[in-house]
């Protein structure tokens, strides 16, 4: 049986209001609160995103509140979520919103394209959930489910059109909201990446892929960047028992708003490189010690390997908005990238533990970002 879409409306939606899962989001039709759960589950998983989202709207219930923020606020509640453009992106957003249409987040697709960090599928997914708007949605998920419907193999650009093409003639009708996260829904808990649950979807007797017997065929695998090894040096700077970091730099390595001071290190010693670069960014003069810890961290393709430099300051830290002096409990209230957490804790650990001599490696798990990878799609 080839699969019309058309036909695959009512049993998507039977099937999602029956089996979807609860989740906060999804008990309301606010728009501004879905929107806030848009941006948090973008490369990042439904487990990790419901407490930030809850203490999140309870902290900015609306867009006037969220508007009325600092960056440093709306990040602070951020950390730990990691990419952190998209907090930028929602509090620039609200902003706008607040100016252009009155705190009242627009239903138009348009409109909502034309704000800081919407793009296609958060838009239509604004569009069809809070409004009841019929303008479709693609992610991840949704193109696997395509995929395997459809037999559909290739990329480009001509592929993804294809995609938004069935999406297109499917959210046309009634309930486009739940025919939208019946998609995501599916791709999320049925027909996932690796051994799908196809006696549990509601239209495998549509799917070509399974006809074929090929569902893990489809979509076709998506070639890997090749990992790239960056070493990196870290400034592990104290002073009566507070931490020095630096606000992001064009030139950091690091991915956080603030981090240690961090410099690539290049056929060079680490501790000069460092030197180099507090001297020329920040008109710091630091002498470097010898190594104290080593953490490893990755960065999607990159892998980070972290040398640990304590260093001693000459004369006084320079009054800049570049520089903040923090108490070590403080790190997890700051929007800092994982790397530098896992740096300070190591660094702690040596400090306090006093011992002396060879350096100590600390391996930690892979991560995407600061927070648990996701299936790419905000449904999981």
């Amino acid at each position: 049986m080839r699969a019309d879409p058309r036909a695959l409306r009512a049993p998507l939606i039977r099937w999602y209001r029956k089996h979807r899962r609860d989740l906060p989001w999804r008990r309301t039709t606010d728009p501004y609160a879905i929107w806030v759960s848009e941006a948090m589950l973008q490369q990042t998983t439904v487990a990790a995103v419901i407490p930030y989202w809850t203490r999140f709207l309870a902290r900015f219930p609306n867009v006037a509140a969220l508007a009325a923020a600092t960056e440093e606020e709306v990040l602070a509640l951020w950390t730990g979520l990691g990419y952190y453009s998209r907090a930028r992106s929602l509090r620039e957003g609200a902003i706008e919103v607040l100016k252009r249409y009155r705190g009242l987040v627009p239903a138009d697709r348009e409109a909502l394209l034309a704000l800081p960090g919407v793009g296609p599928y958060t838009a239509g997914a604004i569009a069809s959930v809070a409004f009841g708007r019929p303008e479709p949605v693609v992610d991840g998920n949704v193109k696997r489910v395509f995929s395997r419907l459809f037999a559909m193999r290739g990329t480009g650009a001509s592929h993804e059109r294809k995609h938004w093409r069935i999406a297109r003639a499917l959210v046309e009708g009634p309930s486009p909201g739940d025919l939208n996260q019946s998609l995501m829904e599916l791709g999320a808990t049925v027909c996932t990446p690796r051994s799908p649950s196809c006696p549990r979807c509601p239209v495998a007797k549509a799917c070509r892929a399974r006809e074929l017997g090929r569902q893990e065929s489809f979509p076709p695998a998506s070639i890997r960047k090749p990992v790239q090894d960056v070493r990196v040096a870290v400034a592990w700077i104290v002073r009566s028992g507070r931490i020095l970091l630096e606000r992001r730099h064009p030139e950091s390595p690091l991915r956080g708003t603030w981090d240690l001071p961090a410099t690539l290190v290049r056929n060079k010693d680490a501790g000069q490189a460092l030197s180099h670069a507090l001297r020329s960014r920040e008109r710091l003069e630091a002498s470097p010690g010898a190594p104290i810890a080593t953490v490893r961290h990755t960065i999607l393709a990159t892998r980070l390997t972290i040398e640990i430099i304590p260093m001693r300051l000459k004369g006084l830290t320079p009054r800049t908005a570049s520089l903040r002096w923090i108490e070590p409990g403080e790190i997890e209230r700051i929007a800092t990238s994982a790397a530098t957490t896992k740096a300070v804790q190591a660094a702690s650990s040596r400090s306090s533990s006093g011992s002396r001599g060879r350096v100590k490696r600390y391996d930690f798990p892979s991560i995407k970002g600061t927070a648990p990878k996701a299936q790419s799609s905000p449904a999981q």
